[in-house]
């Protein structure tokens, strides 16, 4: 269709929504109609900030972006309906980065530390933390000396400015004080499916998640804690006019 020329990404969604929301054999109906999400205002905006981000990208270092790649996705955060996909630059050839794409998430992780932390009831937003060099014990017996991306270290300071800077040192310290069994434990209610390892480096986002797992995490923050799957379609009615039964969405206050 027109439409699978135009958004070739979100049509790659919806078509994998359809096969695990709905019944097979009432997919195979003729004269379906699927009400999607999207929103068209807000794809265009999406491509265009994709290509000027490229485009500013190149320009300040040339040839070296030459096989750059991204995709984006944008979210109502009130219902999880997905309003806008990039998945990726150039012609889709139907690997679909904003779904597919498996990449280190490094910052990313870190609210999940700050909130395992507020919900113990032992810090609160100006809590102290100490932003000193930390050094730790790896697995493999060797020193790991976590550095802020700066470079510097910014002594002690409120638990908010730790996370709004994102310093490192600091949110290990938090981090390993409120043990990543527990950080594990607030990533999987905020929606993190994958199994994740129990090791200090979580802590600074060492563990590859796919862009629309990421934004399911994020999604329940923003909903004020309840998580909704982020979803591409509304409804789909048969040729009679009558909703499709589809298997129920789970929202949950977590």
């Amino acid at each position: 269709t027109a439409a699978s020329m135009v958004y070739p990404a979100f049509l790659d969604l919806v078509k994998r929504q359809l096969k695990t929301e709905y019944k097979e054999e009432d997919l195979a109906s003729e004269g379906l109609r699927v009400f999607t999400t999207l929103d068209p205002r807000v794809q265009n905006a999406a491509d265009a900030a994709f290509d000027a981000s490229l485009a500013r990208l190149h320009k300040t270092y040339g040839k070296r972006m030459d096989g750059l790649q991204g995709a984006v996705l944008v979210s109502n955060p009130e219902n999880g309906e997905l309003l806008a996909i990039v998945g990726g630059r150039g012609t889709f050839t139907g690997y679909n980065r904003a779904l597919d794409a498996d990449r280190q998430i490094g910052s990313l992780i870190k609210p999940a530390a700050y909130l395992t932390a507020l919900e113990s009831g032992m810090y609160t937003l100006v809590t102290p933390l100490d932003d000193g060099p930390v050094q730790l014990l790896s697995q493999s017996g060797k020193i790991w000396e976590p550095k802020n991306y700066d470079q510097q270290d910014h002594g002690v300071v409120p638990l908010y400015s730790a996370l709004a800077h994102s310093y490192n040192q600091a949110t290990i310290r938090l981090g390993m004080t409120v043990g990543v069994p527990a950080v594990i434990n607030t990533l999987k209610r905020l929606g993190v499916k994958q199994k994740l390892a129990n090791y200090p480096s979580l802590l600074l986002g060492a563990v590859n998640m796919r862009p629309i797992e990421v934004l399911t995490l994020y999604q329940t923050l923003a909903a004020g804690g309840f998580r909704t799957p982020p979803r591409s379609i509304r409804e789909v009615m048969d040729s009679q006019g009558k909703p499709l039964k589809r298997y129920g969405l789970d929202v949950q206050q977590v």
